[in-house]
């Protein structure tokens, strides 16, 4: 009996082996990328019989959605199979991260997936400088190492001051990098950016990218902050049912410039609209922003100094609390009545009461709904010697199907000698 269990033991140890091992086999596989044209990636395998099917699988990290595609090979026992994500069409902004991986089948049906791997596309036309800690990344290739650190300190200044002042820290580490020439930033971003684009921010990717040469330093300071505020406000209050009032969303970024003092250019517009009593209503403003340079710069102003208002008024606490309703998606007025008390039209009076100005007339239109899609948001507008027009807002760039959130525009980069601009903001 005990030969008996012996010999089926040992039958045991020599079939599992077999039992064990995949009819597929990868030999090899990589990932490559030329920017603005493709990310290209390659598997090379073998199997006991055919190999029929080969499929490739990508996410945007920190995106739930996944893309499945059908890559190009030749059926066979031995494959050489390749799948390219055309840049072209389908635009990401450098330092997206892609999760990857393959799923293989034979004429018998066995399949292999393989293990999930990452690859950080980067713009390789240029070489990138990085200073990093786990908050935020800061990338340049044009200007010395103080140039790079003014930026990096620039971008913890900020993180800092949004921390301390209404409690909001940014969940996701936010990449910025920094083009050394306006030609080089619009050879950079999607194809559809107007000439006057200076920046974007693609809130869904945590990613910003700028257009700062060494000798516009102080401009890019601005711009820094500015995109900076918007990618962790986003972070903070992102849902799948609603944005935030545009005059929050922008005041929070103009107001985290500079807590005390408006930027100039915001400034003078918005005293002449004290003085003269024609400020824009809150109601107004919770929507898209005016094209006309000039009631563009009121609006920015004005959204700056209502968010002032409140976190001097209210506290940074309130504000938080603000956020954080709004990060459930909740309506205007709801959650304003809930962490301040009043809704958009008591919140107006209240504010231009502390300016000496009268009440508004009792009756308010209806508050528009939250607007989760093709809200228009402000593009950074690069500096030069003759002041910028407003412009028409640009077609998006097209998209990849089920890509989790779409990158959006985002800010307002406060310039003295230049009217506002726009673009589209799509949203997932």
């Amino acid at each position: 009996m005990r030969k008996i269990w012996l010999v089926a033991a040992l039958l045991v140890l020599m079939v599992v082996p077999v039992w064990a091992q995949s009819p597929i086999t990868v030999d090899a596989q990589n990932i490559t990328s030329e920017f603005r044209n493709n990310i290209t990636a390659t598997i090379s395998a073998h199997g006991q019989t055919d190999i029929t099917e080969v499929e490739f699988f990508y996410r945007v990290r920190g995106q739930p959605a996944t893309t499945r595609n059908d890559a190009d090979f030749s059926p066979g026992t031995q494959i050489d199979a390749s799948f390219a994500i055309d840049q072209t069409s389908i635009y990401f902004p450098p330092g997206t991260v892609l999760e990857y991986w393959w799923k293989l089948t034979d004429a018998n049906g066995e399949t292999l997936k393989t293990d999930k791997q990452t690859y950080e596309y980067i713009d390789n036309r240029h070489d990138f400088k990085v200073l990093s800690n786990d908050r935020v990344s800061v990338y340049w290739y044009r200007g010395d190492d103080k140039f790079g650190q003014a930026l990096f300190d620039q971008a913890n200044v900020a993180l800092d001051r949004l921390e301390n002042t209404i409690g909001v820290k940014v969940e996701n580490q936010v990449k910025i990098f920094i083009y050394g020439s306006h030609q080089d930033l619009l050879d950079a971003i999607a194809v559809g950016a107007q000439e006057w684009t200076g920046g974007q921010a693609f809130t869904d990717f945590g990613v910003v990218v700028i257009g700062v040469s060494p000798s516009n330093l102080d401009w890019g300071l601005k711009a820094t902050t500015h995109e900076l505020t918007h990618l962790v406000i986003h972070q903070a209050t992102d849902n799948p049912y609603g944005d935030l009032p545009r005059w929050l969303d922008e005041g929070l970024a103009v107001y985290n410039e500079d807590p005390d003092t408006l930027d100039v250019q915001f400034r003078h517009s918005f005293e002449s609209a004290v003085k003269s009593n024609s400020l824009m209503t809150l109601q107004t403003l919770s929507s898209s922003f005016p094209a006309d340079p000039e009631a563009a710069n009121l609006a920015y102003g004005e959204s700056g100094a209502v968010v002032k208002f409140i976190i001097d008024t209210y506290g940074g606490d309130a504000m938080k609390k603000l956020l954080d309703i709004f990060s459930e998606g909740e309506l205007y007025d709801k959650a304003l009545k809930e962490a301040l008390g009043t809704d958009t039209h008591g919140l107006d009076n209240a504010w231009r009461a502390s300016l000496g100005l009268p009440p508004l007339p009792d009756f308010a239109p209806a508050q528009p709904e939250n607007q989760s899609q093709n809200q228009p948001v402000s593009a950074a507008t690069p500096q030069s010697n003759s002041a910028a027009q407003a412009q028409p807002a640009p077609t998006a760039a097209p998209q990849p199907e089920k890509s989790g959130g779409l990158p959006c525009v985002s800010g307002a980069i406060p310039l003295a000698l230049f009217g506002m601009v726009w673009v589209a903001r799509r949203k997932k």
